[in-house]
Protein backbone atom coordinates (compact mmCIF):
# COMPACT_ATOMS: atom_id res chain seq x y z
CA UNK A 1 0.00 0.00 0.00
CA UNK A 2 1.41 3.38 -1.01
CA UNK A 3 0.88 6.18 1.38
CA UNK A 4 -1.18 8.97 0.14
CA UNK A 5 1.28 12.10 -0.88
CA UNK A 6 0.86 15.11 1.63
CA UNK A 7 0.88 18.26 1.01
CA UNK A 8 4.24 20.25 0.14
CA UNK A 9 4.08 24.02 0.89
CA UNK A 10 7.74 26.46 1.38
CA UNK A 11 8.55 26.37 4.66
CA UNK A 12 11.58 28.31 5.99
CA UNK A 13 12.63 28.25 10.01
CA UNK A 14 14.62 31.17 11.24
CA UNK A 15 16.23 30.59 14.80
CA UNK A 16 17.82 33.81 16.80
CA UNK A 17 18.83 34.50 19.80
CA UNK A 18 16.37 36.34 22.02
CA UNK A 19 18.57 39.55 21.78
CA UNK A 20 17.36 43.01 20.07
CA UNK A 21 20.79 42.83 17.94
CA UNK A 22 19.64 40.39 15.89
CA UNK A 23 15.51 41.12 14.56
CA UNK A 24 17.53 42.57 11.93
CA UNK A 25 17.72 38.94 10.32
CA UNK A 26 14.72 38.57 10.90
CA UNK A 27 13.65 41.62 8.63
CA UNK A 28 15.96 40.66 5.82
CA UNK A 29 14.94 36.99 5.95
CA UNK A 30 11.16 38.44 5.24
CA UNK A 31 12.11 40.93 2.77
CA UNK A 32 14.22 38.58 0.88
CA UNK A 33 11.50 35.95 0.58
CA UNK A 34 8.80 38.12 0.17
CA UNK A 35 10.33 39.77 -3.19
CA UNK A 36 10.63 36.48 -4.14
CA UNK A 37 7.22 35.99 -3.66
CA UNK A 38 6.01 39.27 -6.22
CA UNK A 39 4.86 40.73 -3.37
CA UNK A 40 4.91 44.99 -3.95
CA UNK A 41 7.10 47.19 -2.59
CA UNK A 42 4.57 48.57 0.02
CA UNK A 43 3.83 44.69 0.93
CA UNK A 44 7.43 44.32 1.67
CA UNK A 45 7.80 47.47 3.53
CA UNK A 46 4.02 46.19 5.78
CA UNK A 47 6.18 42.65 6.40
CA UNK A 48 9.30 44.13 7.59
CA UNK A 49 7.63 46.27 10.06
CA UNK A 50 5.37 43.21 11.30
CA UNK A 51 8.30 40.95 11.98
CA UNK A 52 10.14 43.90 13.96
CA UNK A 53 7.14 44.50 16.00
CA UNK A 54 7.03 40.77 16.21
CA UNK A 55 10.35 40.68 17.48
CA UNK A 56 9.97 43.06 19.80
CA UNK A 57 6.63 41.87 21.17
CA UNK A 58 9.01 38.26 22.04
CA UNK A 59 11.73 39.85 23.40
CA UNK A 60 11.19 40.20 27.35
CA UNK A 61 12.10 43.34 28.97
CA UNK A 62 14.39 41.86 31.67
CA UNK A 63 16.20 40.47 28.58
CA UNK A 64 15.67 36.73 29.48
CA UNK A 65 17.85 34.51 27.65
CA UNK A 66 16.34 32.47 24.56
CA UNK A 67 15.52 32.27 21.44
CA UNK A 68 13.07 33.32 19.08
CA UNK A 69 12.37 31.02 16.29
CA UNK A 70 10.38 32.43 13.18
CA UNK A 71 8.08 29.46 10.71
CA UNK A 72 7.51 31.31 7.53
CA UNK A 73 4.86 29.32 5.47
CA UNK A 74 4.77 30.06 1.83
CA UNK A 75 1.24 29.04 1.10
CA UNK A 76 -1.74 29.27 -2.01
CA UNK A 77 -3.17 32.87 -0.64
CA UNK A 78 -0.17 34.44 1.17
CA UNK A 79 2.79 34.08 3.97
CA UNK A 80 1.88 32.77 6.98
CA UNK A 81 4.74 33.65 10.12
CA UNK A 82 4.45 31.97 13.46
CA UNK A 83 6.84 33.31 15.57
CA UNK A 84 7.75 31.73 19.27
CA UNK A 85 9.80 32.93 21.92
CA UNK A 86 11.48 30.82 24.81
CA UNK A 87 12.78 33.57 26.46
CA UNK A 88 11.02 33.87 30.17
CA UNK A 89 9.12 30.89 28.97
CA UNK A 90 8.30 31.28 33.54
CA UNK A 91 7.06 34.93 32.80
CA UNK A 92 3.00 34.68 32.38
CA UNK A 93 2.26 37.80 31.62
CA UNK A 94 2.45 40.30 28.66
CA UNK A 95 3.82 43.69 28.35
CA UNK A 96 0.83 45.66 27.82
CA UNK A 97 2.27 48.80 26.47
CA UNK A 98 4.17 46.57 24.15
CA UNK A 99 1.14 44.56 22.91
CA UNK A 100 -1.01 47.93 22.75
CA UNK A 101 1.79 49.04 20.69
CA UNK A 102 1.99 46.04 18.12
CA UNK A 103 -1.57 45.82 17.85
CA UNK A 104 -1.48 49.34 16.67
CA UNK A 105 1.31 49.01 13.77
CA UNK A 106 0.75 45.28 12.76
CA UNK A 107 -3.10 45.51 12.60
CA UNK A 108 -2.81 47.71 9.68
CA UNK A 109 0.54 46.28 7.92
CA UNK A 110 -1.10 42.47 7.89
CA UNK A 111 -4.37 40.69 7.17
CA UNK A 112 -4.65 38.96 10.52
CA UNK A 113 -2.78 38.78 13.39
CA UNK A 114 -3.25 36.91 16.56
CA UNK A 115 -1.08 37.08 20.13
CA UNK A 116 -1.50 34.45 22.61
CA UNK A 117 -2.25 34.96 26.07
CA UNK A 118 1.18 34.92 27.54
CA UNK A 119 3.52 36.70 24.99
CA UNK A 120 5.14 34.00 23.77
CA UNK A 121 3.47 33.25 20.18
CA UNK A 122 2.69 35.65 17.49
CA UNK A 123 0.88 34.82 14.17
CA UNK A 124 0.90 36.99 11.53
CA UNK A 125 -0.80 36.57 7.87
CA UNK A 126 -0.16 39.04 4.66
CA UNK A 127 -2.30 37.38 1.62
CA UNK A 128 -0.52 38.40 -1.71
CA UNK A 129 -1.02 41.21 -3.91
Amino acid sequence: MVPEPEAVSDQIRLVIPADPGYGRLARITVSGLARRLGFSYRSIEDLRLAIDEAVILLLRPEGGPGSITLLFDVGQTGLRVEATTTAAMDQAWIDQGALARFEAIVGATVDSYAVDEQGHHVHLLKHYD
